[in-house]
C-alpha cells in the first residue's frame, strides 16, 4: 500500500519500481530541469516580442518618412513654379505670380508664407535681370523687347519713364494702384541710372505687398472654409479663384485695361 498515493491519481510506472530515495532524487532532477528550461523560454519569447516591436516601429518610421518625402517634393515643385513664374513675370511674361501663389494657398494654406517669399525672390531676380539688360542696352532696344510682352504698349513704357524721372525708385509704389507692370519700371530705372541697392529695396516693398495680401488672404479663407465646408471648398474653390484671374486678365490685356 505504501507504493500508491492516498488520492485517486496513479503514479507513473517508473515511480512504482523505484525506492523512495530514488523517487525523491528523480523528482529533484525534474524540478531542476524545469527551472533551467523556463528562463530560456522567457528569454526567447522576450526577444521575439522585441523583434516584432522593432519591426512595427521601423515600418511606421518608413511610412512617416515616405509621407514627409512626398510632402517635401510637393513643396519643392510649388516653390520652383513660383520662382520661375515670378522671374518670367519680371522679364517676358504678362501674368503675375500671384495667380500661382493664391492657388497654392488655396490648396495648402500652411505653405502661404513660404511660397510668398519664394515668389518675391523670383520677382527680385527677374527685376534685377531686366534692370541690368536695360542699363547695358539702348532705350530703343529695351523698349522693343518690352513691347513683345502682351499688355505692354508704348503708352505703358512712356508712363513708367515719366514717373521714374519724377520720383526715382519710389515710382515702383505706383504699381500697387496702377496697371503698369513691374518690368516697365525696372527697365526705366535701369536707364535712369538708379543704384541697384535702391532699386532692389523699393522693388521688395512694392512686390511683397500684393503677394502677401492676395496669397495670405486666400490662405486664410481656404483654412476657414475647409473647416466649414471642406468638400465644397475643394470642388468650387479652384474654379472660383481661377475664374476670377481669367476675368481680371481678360480685362487687363484688353484695350480697357491698358494704360
Amino acid at each position: 500500500m505504501g507504493l500508491f498515493p492516498s488520492g485517486n491519481k496513479r503514479l507513473p510506472e517508473w515511480q512504482l519500481s523505484l525506492s523512495p530515495e530514488e523517487q525523491k532524487k528523480r523528482r529533484q532532477q525534474e524540478r531542476e530541469a524545469r527551472r533551467s528550461v523556463t528562463p530560456r523560454q522567457k528569454t526567447t519569447a522576450g526577444r521575439s516580442k522585441r523583434a516584432g516591436s522593432e519591426d512595427s516601429h521601423a515600418s511606421g518610421s518608413r511610412e512617416a518618412s515616405g509621407s514627409r518625402g512626398t510632402s517635401g517634393s510637393g513643396f519643392l515643385r510649388d516653390a520652383a513654379v513660383a520662382f520661375g513664374w515670378a522671374f518670367a513675370d519680371a522679364t517676358v511674361w504678362c501674368v503675375a505670380p500671384e495667380a500661382w501663389t493664391t492657388n497654392v494657398a488655396l490648396r495648402k494654406p500652411s505653405r502661404t508664407g513660404a511660397i510668398t517669399f519664394v515668389a518675391l525672390a523670383g520677382s527680385l531676380t527677374g527685376g534685377a535681370f531686366t534692370y541690368t539688360v536695360a542699363k547695358n542696352s539702348s532705350k530703343r532696344e529695351s523698349a522693343g523687347r518690352l513691347l513683345r510682352v502682351p499688355g505692354v504698349s508704348e503708352q505703358t513704357i512712356r508712363r513708367a519713364e515719366t514717373e521714374v524721372k519724377k520720383y526715382g525708385a519710389k515710382a515702383l509704389a505706383s504699381g500697387l494702384v496702377e496697371p503698369v507692370p513691374y518690368k516697365a519700371y525696372a527697365r526705366a530705372l535701369g536707364h535712369n541710372g538708379t543704384p541697384m541697392q535702391e532699386f532692389l529695396l523699393w522693388s521688395a516693398m512694392a512686390r511683397i505687398t500684393p503677394l502677401t495680401v492676395l496669397t495670405t488672404g486666400v490662405g486664410v479663407l481656404s483654412a476657414v472654409s475647409r473647416k466649414a465646408a471642406p468638400r465644397l471648398t475643394r470642388a468650387a474653390g479652384p474654379l472660383a479663384l481661377n475664374a476670377g484671374w481669367v476675368a481680371y486678365y481678360a480685362w487687363r490685356l484688353s484695350g480697357t485695361g491698358k494704360r
